[in-house]
């Protein structure tokens, strides 16, 4: 076994979680509750000092045994003939094997063939935060192999309950089968990762519940599975820049606005079916202080009633619809809090790009963070706001949420102001980026992202993915997601 560092030096800091999901099914007009997150815990030792691009576990089992600090936890293990082979007799029994340290931002990619498998169920999986220990909960990628049926790829939880709870499936485009191998990788960056079949990525998720020590682990249920070329690699912490090839990020604007009434809970709902990965929505304050979702500065235009947002309780605008300005079968669709948008986004899946609209105070901005933390979604949240201050009130009460910046025109230094603001991603309008697109690749080189915004045309986002841009702020969510599909099939 070969542990290397390309880089000395101590460890690097936490990446910056997201998330991604995919594609485009049917519309819906009602919201639905779901199951709470659970919280996750595992034991395993210290994470070692890794750095970017450090390649942090290498192995192809040439010296014939067991590598060093890999940890059989059940089931039978053994190296032959210059692989890894385990075997699990039993589609009850999830057999492991434990290795490596605990990581934020990291590739885990192998080699994998089934030798055998009691059926096409059976399946094999890399362990992306499992205790060294094997002990519940965990999270893994799966392969079946059968990998041609919908579930034949998975990201899944084993609970603390010892039950499953499958997050996101998917298929591949021909089955493992027995005797063949299959190159897999999974890219993970915090909450969100992204599944890779032989080169090609077929599923992502938003969802993992990440562990504070749990290392890696390589899992057989039901089949024997050899392994080759086991690598694990340190990677960036901005996981919203876009590698080549791989598809936008879907940001829902106000929702699937072009379908239902926008920064509604059932355009939250709509865009989530249709394939978003993000909901972009607008937060200011009630008169009573409670940050609600409005893109107005007045309820006039999206409700029944009338006045500045900032005029009226909580109680007054709850009691607004906010739906039959946009067709009667949204009558008595409510202007959601932000507390309430973000429930629905922590029980039923989903994360938030919440744009800061117009001036705040440091207090306003205090309490929009209070309800983020307090909702336990600091991990899938993103801010962004055109103005300046409220990005800098952020970024002092909570350092842990990534930052953009809006711009109706670019900056002529747009390096020197990202900097200045530690954000995470550069945010301006689509038109003025394509105007002058060579700022993406300043951007990228400064470990910057940049999200373009609202851009709803198949030309303009052909545009923009050729121009390396690496999220897609649009009215039209589910078309996008088509269109990334069809970019992934080629």
């Amino acid at each position: 076994m070969t542990v290397s560092s390309a880089r000395s030096g101590s460890a690097r800091a936490a990446g910056t979680p997201g998330l991604r999901g995919r594609i485009a099914v049917a519309l819906a007009a009602s919201v639905v509750s779901g199951a709470t997150a659970l919280a996750v815990t595992a034991s395993v030792p210290a994470p070692a000092a890794a750095e970017p691009d450090d390649v942090v576990v290498s192995e192809d089992f040439s010296a014939g045994t067991l590598p060093a600090g890999w940890r059989a936890v059940d089931g039978e293990w053994r190296v032959q003939n210059g692989r890894l082979i385990g075997t699990s007799t039993s589609s009850s029994a999830n057999n492991k094997i434990t290795f490596g340290p605990h990581l934020t931002d990291f590739r885990f990619e192998a080699t994998v063939r089934f030798e055998s498998a009691q059926a096409a169920t059976r399946w094999t999986a890399l362990g992306l935060d499992i205790g060294a220990d094997g002990s519940v909960p965990w999270w893994i990628a799966t392969m079946r192999s059968g990998t041609t049926a919908s579930n034949g790829l998975e990201f899944a939880q084993r609970t603390t309950a010892n039950a499953w709870n499958v997050t996101n499936t998917g298929s591949a485009p021909y089955a493992a089968n027995t005797g063949r191998d299959i190159r897999v990788a999974i890219e993970v960056h915090g909450a969100q990762a992204r599944w890779i079949f032989d080169g090609q990525e077929l599923l992502r998720t938003s969802s993992l519940q990440r562990s504070a020590t749990g290392g890696l682990a390589l899992l057989v249920n039901g089949a024997t599975v050899s392994f080759d070329d086991v690598r694990v690699t340190e990677l960036a912490g901005n996981a919203y820049i876009r590698t080549p090839g791989s598809p936008f990020l879907v940001m829902a604007h106000r929702g699937a606005s072009s379908a239902a009434p926008e920064n509604t809970l059932v355009s939250e709902e709509i865009a989530r079916r249709g394939g978003a990965d993000f909901i972009e929505n607008d937060v200011q304050p009630s008169k009573d202080g409670v940050p609600f979702i409005l893109h107005d500065a007045t309820v006039d235009r999206t409700t029944n009633g009338t006045g500045a947002i900032r005029s009226l309780t909580s109680t007054q605008l709850k009691a607004l619809d906010a739906g039959s300005w946009f067709a009667p079968q949204y009558a008595g669709a409510r202007i959601p809090t932000l507390a309430e948008q973000l429930a629905d986004l922590r029980t039923r899946g989903g994360n938030l790009l919440l744009e800061i609209k117009g001036k705040h105070t440091r207090d306003e901005v205090a309490k929009i963070i209070q309800v983020i933390r307090e909702q336990q979604m600091t991990d899938r949240v993103f801010v962004q706001s055109f103005e300046v201050d409220a990005l800098q009130f952020t970024r002092e009460l909570a350092p842990e949420l990534p930052l953009g910046l809006l711009r109706s025109t670019l900056d002529a230094d747009p390096l020197a102001i990202s900097r200045q603001l530690g954000l995470t991603a550069y945010n301006p309008d689509g038109n003025a980026l394509l105007a002058r697109p060579s700022v993406i690749a300043d951007l990228h080189r400064a470990g910057v992202a940049v999200m373009a915004w609202t851009m709803d045309s198949a030309g303009q986002w052909q545009q923009l993915e050729r121009a390396g841009a690496d999220a897609i702020i649009t009215n039209r969510p589910a078309e996008l997601a088509g269109w990334n599909a069809a970019l992934l099939q080629g």
